[in-house]
């Protein structure tokens, strides 16, 4: 009886001792939180040029992995059907232009002898009907000879922007029609990054504005250019378009992008969990106080809502209840 007595004196007097604690401010503890998602590098031109004309191909001067600049010829057409074509259109409005020119005489002449009363004014209105329909005659022979100048320049297919070969899509000799993709293209001085961010993480991009793009151990320096106002009905996400500051990462290239968080957290280490809530305990006159953070998760990075120079026990906190006196082990500085 004698030791059942001593050991509740010596349970009493230990369960009302301060806990020694060891405490850090709470803005020394969070951090802003790395925020990471797949990206690929997309090129706003990527064009497959295709033949406008049939024709056989003479020849397909470039190679995959060829730099080319605007207006480089990357396909010739054999063109001999459409140099006949337009010069025969412009032997047409070569022909219509000497009629044009003796109607135009024969035109002038009546009016001369109409006001002499030698000739009729019926027959001054026809000659004015001839060089009338003489002139729509010429103007839809020279619409000929400029359709079939066209033709002949879509012999040439050229290049509308610097880039890279990245396929040959035809054969030399092969025949090619309207629609005939002969040489892919990728323009590499036009690139962006592309990812799918759910609402949450659109809004703390937008926030954010800077990030980086990582792709095979480096970071590219990226700003937000737009998030698309359309949420993808399947994936429940928008796009972004990031441009790069710098240098970019390779058409193509599959990495992640990264930004800083703009609301510091607390990594998950620091919660203890009482009465079913997780939490944290800071010190308040000595005094253990138990706040509970709500949707706080196991394991997960979490926002405190409490001063930034708040103390929180990190260091004996699995012994405290709401209210336990402490002592601190170190003060802070």
């Amino acid at each position: 009886m004698y030791h059942l007595i001593v050991l509740l004196a010596l349970w009493s007097a230990s369960s009302f001792a301060a806990v020694p604690v060891t405490v850090q401010r709470l803005d020394e503890l969070t951090r802003n939180p790395q925020k990471s998602v797949p990206a690929t590098v997309i090129a706003r031109n990527k064009p497959a040029l295709a033949s406008e004309i049939t024709a056989r191909i003479d020849a397909i001067p470039v190679r995959v992995g060829d730099m080319v600049d605007a207006g480089t010829v990357v396909a010739r057409l054999d063109c001999r059907l459409y140099e006949s074509r337009l010069a025969a259109a412009k032997a047409g409005a070569a022909r219509l232009e000497a009629q044009h020119a003796f109607s135009a005489s024969q035109l002038r002449r009546a009016v001369g002898l109409q006001a002499k009363k030698g000739i009729s004014e019926e027959t001054v209105e026809q000659r004015q009907a001839d060089l009338a329909g003489l002139d729509a005659q010429l103007a839809a022979q020279r619409e000929s000879v400029n359709q079939a100048t066209l033709d002949v320049e879509r012999c040439e297919i050229r290049t509308p922007i610097s880039a890279v070969v990245t396929a040959r899509l035809a054969d030399t000799g092969s025949l090619a029609s309207p629609g005939t993709p002969l040489v892919r293209l990728v323009q590499l001085d036009d690139l962006e990054v592309s990812a799918a961010l759910r609402e949450d993480e659109a809004t703390r991009l937008a926030l954010a504005g800077q990030a980086v793009f990582s792709y095979a151990g480096e970071d590219f320096p990226v700003s937000l250019r737009v998030i698309l106002p359309v949420v993808d009905e399947q994936a429940r996400t928008r796009e972004s378009r990031l441009g790069f500051d710098g240098d970019p990462a390779p058409a193509g290239a599959a990495g992640r992008l990264q930004w800083s968080g703009d609301h510091p957290v607390l990594p998950p280490d620091y919660l203890v969990r009482r009465d079913g809530e997780l939490g944290v305990f800071f010190v308040e006159e000595d005094v253990a106080r138990f706040h509970a953070v709500p949707h706080a998760l196991e394991g997960r990075p979490v926002e405190v809502q409490l001063p930034a120079r708040t103390l929180l026990v990190i260091e004996g906190r699995q012994r405290l209840a709401d209210g336990d006196e402490i002592t601190l082990v170190a003060r802070p500085e």
